[in-house]
């Protein structure tokens, strides 16, 4: 029995696998904007999902400090959950922060030494990203109304300032082993009064890791301070990597990061689903990204060819049936509602569906319409 069961979820899951072993990696793109907010030029290091160049789907976008340095494995994680169908793609967008200028970028001013000329530091670094590379990316790529923000160490610092400071720019934050330290916890204080009044929303993961004091008792007065003022509008959590240091943490963190914003993304594994099950999914999914998604057409095979073994009858051919609608120029959405109907022997049913298929299937060739023909035969 659990051989059959397996054997039903490489079904579901074949095609997925199939293209992941064939499939194009992320398309690293290196490119340079020149900034009027920051009087100076900046690089971006940009990946694309695989799939980008040769789909016209669009794609919610991940904006990363430190680009150069965590923008590979970020990709790489983010490929790799997509393709297991953990998280949508997403184009990863890397934002450079040199050592020469990475304090200055990513820590916020000290409150009394506020410019009332402009915004400086952190603030500053912000309005440019808001500014000029959120709406460079829009311009240059094909991108969902959907986007996070990520940063590690003094990147944390500025996430989570971004996340104070403009409510809604983000749809969601990770901040990994934030230096919340800095200006004698001025970010903490920032914070108090924007969860108070309930302004944050969205998701926000954060996390530290085996680190000194200086580190860790700001982070947990962070901590603290979230779970004072639980919000609706906020989703929080918080994770501790005991077994990594402050310079090895960004790979768990990230990972985890990305699992709890899309944590109610993944399709449970172990038991077969509907059609109502796939719908409700998907009209999930379609909300956070706030854009309509499909069930895929191989996927309602797959999970129709499973309610099919189970002999569950009307689930199966519903869910043909609607793929059969949806995708009317597919073959394998015709066939495999054909050979549903043989299996639970509804001959003439078949054989509607097949002059079905035959009648909106106009590009056949004579070897693929000998072969629907045979099904009946």
């Amino acid at each position: 029995m659990k051989k059959i069961v397996y054997g039903l979820l490489l079904l579901i899951l074949g095609s997925h696998c199939n293209s992941w072993a064939a499939a194009h990696l992320p398309v690293l793109q290196e490119l340079k904007i020149d900034s009027t907010v920051l009087g100076e030029k900046r690089n971006l290091v940009l990946y694309l999902p695989a799939g980008y160049q040769n789909s016209q789907d669009r794609y919610p976008v991940l904006y990363l400090t430190d680009g150069d340095v965590q923008g590979p494995h970020t990709a790489g994680t983010i490929d790799y959950l997509a393709k297991f169908e953990q998280m949508p793609p997403m184009i990863v967008v890397g934002i450079v922060n040199p050592p020469e200028t990475r304090t200055r970028d990513l820590t916020l001013t000290p409150s009394d030494k506020q410019n009332p000329a402009g915004p400086e530091n952190a603030d500053r670094f912000l309005a440019f990203v808001e500014n000029e590379v959120i709406p460079f990316v829009k311009k240059q790529y094909r991108t969902l109304d959907y986007q996070v923000l990520s940063g590690t160490s003094h990147g944390g610092q500025f996430a989570i300032n971004a996340l104070v400071k403009r409510p809604g720019l983000f749809h969601a934050v990770i901040a990994i082993s934030p230096s919340l330290y800095w200006n004698n916890q001025q970010l903490s204080g920032l914070a108090e009064p924007a969860l108070k009044s309930e302004q944050l929303q969205g998701h926000l993961f954060v996390s530290i890791a085996n680190e000194e004091s200086t580190m860790t008792e700001p982070y947990q007065r962070f901590v603290d301070l979230l779970a004072r003022y639980p919000s609706d509008k906020l989703v929080v959590a918080s994770q501790t990597f005991n077994n990594e240091t402050h310079n090895t943490t960004v790979l768990q963190g990230q990972y985890a990061g990305l699992k709890h914003i899309f944590s109610e993304w993944a399709i449970a594994e172990g038991e077969p689903k509907t059609l109502a099950d796939l719908q409700a999914k998907f009209a999930s999914r379609s909300k956070l990204l706030k854009t309509e998604l499909m069930i895929p057409q191989d996927k309602a095979n797959g999970y129709a060819g499973w309610l099919q073994y189970l002999n569950r009858q009307d689930d199966a051919l519903a869910l043909l049936k609607w793929n059969r609608a949806n995708y009317p120029h597919s073959l394998n959405a015709h066939t495999a509602l054909i050979k549903a109907y043989l299996h639970f022997k509804m001959a003439e049913d078949a054989k509607a569906a097949l002059t079905d298929a035959l009648q909106t299937l106009n590009e056949l060739s004579p070897e693929q319409k000998a072969q629907l023909e045979a099904l009946v035969a």
